[in-house]
């Protein structure tokens, strides 16, 4: 019995992304000058939730780039970060947009297979009616073979006049070399 292997889809990790976690801690640590990653990393494991500095590194370099977060001081993840609150809820309806965009996406491949099972649905239930229906008393007719391309006339075949034959040529024996000599000898003594 041969086994079907599927397809396991990777979960997304449930919870906020660490991109909010940074921003709710550098709300909730409230510095009128900038919040420092160190003191951003302790505020979220105060939270509960523990992440790695790796991706909370990566978090605050992608709130730079996207606009939610400001640099004050510093490249990169080092230095103090404040959130900017006019790109922050530009980032947030985008965001919101994106989500809803998805939704759609996802109620509308449902609706389509939904659609495609009730048509296969129907199908089937014709096959069985048809099935099932009792074969009328005519006789039964054969089925036509596929038809064959019409053949191109032929040109008509003239008769040809038999050829004259030719006399049979006649072969003369093969000479062997190996015992001609012998054949000498037995002449000689007739």
């Amino acid at each position: 019995m041969a086994t079907e292997t599927k397809k396991v889809k990777k979960s997304k990790p449930t919870g906020p992304t660490t991109l909010d976690l940074v921003v709710k801690a550098i709300a909730a640590l409230n510095d009128p000058k900038g919040s420092s990653g160190i003191a951003i990393k302790k505020q979220i494991k105060s939270t509960g939730v523990e992440r790695s500095s790796v991706f909370v590194n990566k978090a605050l370099k992608r709130g730079v780039t996207t606009g939610v977060l400001k640099q004050v001081k510093g490249t990169g993840a080092s230095g103090t970060f404040k959130l900017d609150t006019a790109n922050a809820k530009k980032a947030e309806q985008e965001k919101a947009k994106k989500q809803k965009a998805a939704q759609r996406k996802k109620d509308l491949k449902e609706k389509q297979q939904k659609k495609k099972s009730e048509a296969k649905a129907k199908k089937d239930a014709k096959k069985k009616t048809v099935a099932t229906k009792k074969p009328s008393k005519k006789p039964a007719t054969k089925k036509t073979a596929k038809k064959k391309p019409a053949a191109k006339p032929k040109k008509a075949v003239k008769p040809r006049k038999p050829a004259a034959k030719k006399p049979a040529k006649k072969t003369s024996p093969k000479k062997k070399t190996a015992k001609k000599p012998a054949k000498k000898a037995a002449s000689k003594k007739k």
